[in-house]
């Protein structure tokens, strides 16, 4: 008889996190594990996921506080942190839930509570690296009520080491992809996006509108230095805003292009509708990034035998090797990405070996098949205990 498995992501916008998680839903055995997600109501791209994989799901109404106040805001998420505990309760109960597991810092602290209440083994998945360093004494607590901690990428050991954590209960479990899923499709000589049709080559930057993780002005920068050097191509924004800080920082980027008289080669897109269409079309990814674990789109243009240009932070560097699958530059610097990014403009054939090679890597380390074997041993062995 197949484990009862509540897997708890709350988060009211959908990114690498919530790919990591239907990935891993889709590739599990359900003959083994039985999987149920407790999900946000708001977070209905990641509902309509769960939908599409046919997975239980119980969504409930998260609060979205906007403030920068972090004492105003934990003030007025309380009665929603409390709910979230009651629920999980709930449903540990009702559905006979053998074992928990937890995406992200704030699903993590109210699943950690329920699953001791019924001293059920529970799993935390890091995705970012301060969820390890920004509370710390409320990570100490967070360890000691999981039976597991699994992040996202090798470098996230490395911090938690640093900080003086108890190491025992860690361990990294790379995300994966289903290989099938990314096939090249009609490859154009101008790629058609909102009745534009946009020439190539293109470089595209795919991404939240994060105001600080993403670094979306070092693409702008980057950009301008590339195009005062080659005029042909075009640079792609590819990201919506899901909230009101994100709202602002696209109206800022947007600002910056015009102001430097690039809003015909540096375009925002938006969310782009396919993927697969995008990246069959794309010469280069870029991704500047302050901070990552490895990102699903990374991963994603390997797949589909793009080369990467991306900052040496977090989990990258273990997906992206400096020099053979793309290149790693350091954060903060729009020159050095530039010269990366004229470097494979000028050189398509090594661009090309570039997109082969990361795709190889992809095939050999970052398959869902991997992701989902290693997740459920990490099930069995609590199980076991």
């Amino acid at each position: 008889m197949a484990k009862n498995v509540l897997f708890i992501d709350t988060h009211n916008i959908f990114g690498g996190g919530q790919q990591h998680l239907l990935r891993l839903l889709s590739g599990i055995d359900k003959k083994e594990f039985f999987p149920i997600v407790l999900c946000s109501e708001q977070n209905q791209k990641f509902i309509e996921g769960l939908r599409k994989i046919n997975i239980e799901f119980i969504s409930i109404k998260s609060k979205i506080v906007i403030s920068e106040n972090k004492i105003l805001r934990t003030i007025l998420q309380s009665p929603n942190f409390f709910y979230s505990i009651f629920k999980t309760a709930q449903i540990i109960k009702n559905k006979k839930i053998d074992i928990l597991q937890a995406n992200l810092f704030y699903s993590a602290v109210f699943g950690a509570i329920a699953a001791s209440f019924f001293k059920k083994p529970f799993i935390w998945t890091i995705h970012i690296p301060e969820d390890i360093t920004k509370y710390k004494i409320i990570t100490k607590f967070l360890i000691a009520l999981s039976a597991k901690i699994t992040p996202s990428c090798n470098d996230f050991l490395k911090v938690a080491k640093e900080n003086g954590f108890n190491m025992s209960k860690f361990k990294a479990i790379y995300p994966g992809l289903k290989l099938e899923d990314y096939q090249i499709k009609q490859i154009t000589d101008k790629l058609e996006f909102n009745g534009k049709k946009i020439t190539k080559p293109i470089i595209a930057m795919v991404a939240r509108l994060d105001p600080i993780q993403k670094r979306y002005q070092d693409f702008i920068e980057a950009a301008e230095i590339v195009l005062k050097e080659i005029k042909e191509p075009n640079f792609l924004i590819v990201g919506g805003a899901t909230n009101y800080f994100e709202e602002n920082q696209k109206k800022e980027l947007e600002n910056l292009v015009k102001e430097k008289g690039f809003s015909h080669k540096i375009i925002f897109t938006g969310f782009f509708p396919d993927l697969n269409y995008l990246l069959s079309n794309t010469q280069i990814l870029a991704l500047p990034s302050l901070e990552e674990s490895i990102p699903a789109i990374v991963l994603e243009a390997m797949a589909m035998k793009i080369p990467v240009v991306a900052t040496k932070v977090g989990g990258i560097p273990e997906a992206v090797l400096d020099g053979e699958t793309g290149f790693l530059v350091s954060v903060k610097n729009p020159q050095s990405l530039a010269e990366k990014i004229i470097y494979l403009l000028k050189n398509p054939e090594r661009a090309k070996k570039m997109g082969e090679k990361g795709y190889q890597r992809v095939k050999e380390e970052f398959r869902q098949e991997k992701l989902a074997k290693e997740c459920q041993k990490v099930f069995n062995d609590l199980l076991k205990q």
